[in-house]
């Protein structure tokens, strides 16, 4: 079976990923009729320091905490452990990039239903087989994986929506708009511009009502300390949601000759990101010392371009029937759910190349559920 994991240490606390093709693969067709993703060239080497040069400038840079120093040690002694002993084969695949191919409206591939983006609400693909959908408006023909739903629209216009459609999760993945000055999103995710604003958006989404017994909750954050404590603090979202935290997955990111794209106790850029998790609460507590870490090693794609966790997360985490759920979603997932106003970003088909075309029997009775 085709697989994006190039690596897994014994105790699966060292992962190596390739980040294209975990959103293939998330899209639930087989390697022979599946399609490519359009990726960016993988980096080759570590980008240029932006850290200050003069000893006075560098005298006034912040001095790093003791947990970032620890984590970045942690992360350095992984990286040596998979350089040297563990590892020794390519740190990614190859990839179909823009260089080959320009991003424009390719024929289309499968059966349609066109949607008015106005009522693009909720979409279903009941079938076992993908489906294209074109959406007024989009521009382009989205591809809906296998057994999954788009909630398309913002979080706040649409939770009701959610409250009375979506099942109980045993797995929900968010990647939230934290705010960030140098990287504002266009036509994107709207921005929440201060800690107030981003906790009320956090707030309205209904994890603990939609959260299954010991279902697990993953939040991308940014390396702001001030986003962490609005997580993990005392009566913070952790605690509002009804989950405690277990376990901390570690991005760190790679050139595609192992090295982190930058230094790791660079100030001002760091080579990782963090996703915190969490588990519905029980009567077990989880102690710090017993919160486990976990490093995922991938060479970067276009910005914004997660990996998609579903495989790691059915190995690592031992799931096999279970419910799916990620928000702020900008792909969607076979048999989950995919809610937010960019869940189609990456789904349109000028993000995709055709490996093979469907055979017109196979594609035959293939239909939406679509809600207004």
């Amino acid at each position: 079976m085709a697989s994006s994991v190039l690596y897994f240490s014994l105790d699966n606390s060292l992962i190596l990923i390739d980040i294209p093709r975990s959103i293939e693969i998330a899209q639930g067709e087989s390697s022979d009729t599946g399609c490519r993703i359009i990726s960016s060239l993988p980096l080759e080497k570590p980008f240029p320091s932006v850290e200050p040069k003069s000893a006075k400038a560098r005298a006034r840079l912040p001095q790093a905490s003791i947990k970032e120093l620890l984590l970045q040690r942690h992360v350095q002694i992984a990286l040596d452990e998979v350089q040297s002993k563990k590892y020794e084969g390519k740190w990614c695949f190859p990839r179909v990039t823009t260089e080959t191919h320009s991003l424009k409206k390719f024929k289309k591939r499968l059966p349609q239903e066109v949607v008015s983006a106005r009522e693009c609400i909720l979409i279903r693909n009941p079938s076992l087989l993908s489906t294209l959908t074109a959406v007024e408006g989009l521009g382009h023909c989205a591809r809906l994986p296998p057994k999954s739903t788009a909630l398309v629209g913002d979080i706040i216009t649409t939770v009701e929506t959610f409250k009375q459609s979506a099942p109980l999760f045993d797995l929900v993945i968010m990647d939230p708009p934290w705010p960030n000055r140098s990287a504002r999103r266009k036509s994107s995710y709207e921005t929440s511009y201060s800690p107030t604003d981003i906790h009320t958006l956090l707030s309205s989404i209904p994890i603990s009502s939609h959260l299954a017994e010991n279902g697990l909750v993953g939040v991308w954050v940014t390396n702001k300390p001030a986003f962490r404590d609005l997580l993990l603090q005392d009566l913070g979202l952790f605690d509002e949601w009804g989950i405690q935290f277990v376990e901390e997955w570690v991005w760190v990111k790679i050139t595609n000759q192992g090295e982190t794209i930058c230094a790791l106790d660079s100030v001002w850029r760091k080579p990782y990101e963090i996703l915190l998790l969490g588990r519905k609460k029980c009567s077990v507590i989880v102690r710090e010392d017993e919160i486990k870490r976990r490093i995922v090693f991938g060479v970067p794609d276009f910005h914004s371009r997660k990996p998609n966790l579903k495989e790691v997360f059915e190995k690592v985490m031992k799931m096999e029937q279970y419910e799916g759920l990620e928000i702020f979603a900008r792909n969607m997932t076979a048999s989950w759910w995919s809610w937010g106003n960019e869940v189609l970003k990456f789904q349109t088909d000028e993000h995709w190349i055709n490996k093979t075309q469907v055979s017109p029997s196979s594609a035959q009775g293939w239909g939406l559920d679509i809600c207004t």
